[in-house]
């Protein structure tokens, strides 16, 4: 193959990714999240330690491994 057979391909590729992007948008519209949501992806997670976890499951009569 020769570059401008490859030059041709890659245009035709960005072609079809255009099309099959504005196909999905059409297909799937897009929401925007309500401010629950939005405030949900913008915090910080938070991490709970083993502890915490067996607290929160309720078992009891758990033996840690040191």
């Amino acid at each position: 193959m020769n570059v401008e057979v490859l030059k041709d391909i890659r245009k035709e590729l960005k072609e079809l990714r255009l099309l099959y992007k504005e196909l999905v948008e059409k297909l799937i519209p897009t929401e925007q999240p309500t401010p629950a949501e939005r405030k949900a992806i913008d915090e910080k997670d938070q991490i709970a330690n083993e502890k915490e976890l067996v607290k929160t499951l309720g078992k009891t009569n758990v033996h840690h491994k040191d």
